[in-house]
């Protein structure tokens, strides 16, 4: 088991998911996540197209199970922005499961913080930093950034108080 303070866990996944938005060259809020299954880095190319249906559809990421407030549910019955932080959550544990990720350690470093681990690389993916940092720059506050992210209210609550931009 490899021990990681929580702070290098989250510059870790912090960096990570970073990493991921700047391969799919985003430049302004949302981050659509669905692109980060259609168009992978090289590295992760093998581990989606396992995961991908016969008919190249993406239903097995879309249908896997959810369990929230005591009640399962799919993420395609959630509303868009629910729908895409469940699936920012799974691609966390698509890619901490695929070789690299077992190869970098992923597994043993986040397995006993999984939840809080998920939770954070998809604050992180959907709403990351210098995005933050230039929708602040324009003098935007917390009203509007839910919406302007696509990502659920309560979570952008979370991101905008998270300490990096305190």
């Amino acid at each position: 088991m490899i021990q990681a303070t929580r702070e290098e866990r989250y510059w870790l996944l912090r960096n990570f998911a970073l990493g991921l938005v700047d391969h799919l060259g985003a430049i302004h809020p949302p981050i659509w996540v669905e692109n980060l299954l259609k168009h992978p880095p090289a590295v992760y190319t093998t581990l989606f197209n396992t995961v991908r249906t016969p008919s190249g559809s993406w239903s097995p990421v879309y249908e896997r199970p959810i369990y929230r407030d005591g009640r399962t549910i799919r993420p395609w019955e959630l509303p868009i922005d629910e729908r895409r932080y469940a699936i920012a959550r799974e691609i966390l544990i698509a890619l901490g499961g695929s070789r690299h990720g077992r190869e970098m350690g992923l597994p043993e470093i986040l397995l006993t913080h999984l939840e809080e681990s998920q939770d954070y690389f998809a604050r992180v993916l959907l709403a990351p930093d210098p995005l933050i940092s230039s929708y602040r720059r324009q003098g935007r506050d917390l009203r509007g950034f839910a919406e302007s992210f696509l990502i659920p209210t309560r979570i952008a609550s979370e991101r905008w108080d998270d300490p990096i931009f305190n």
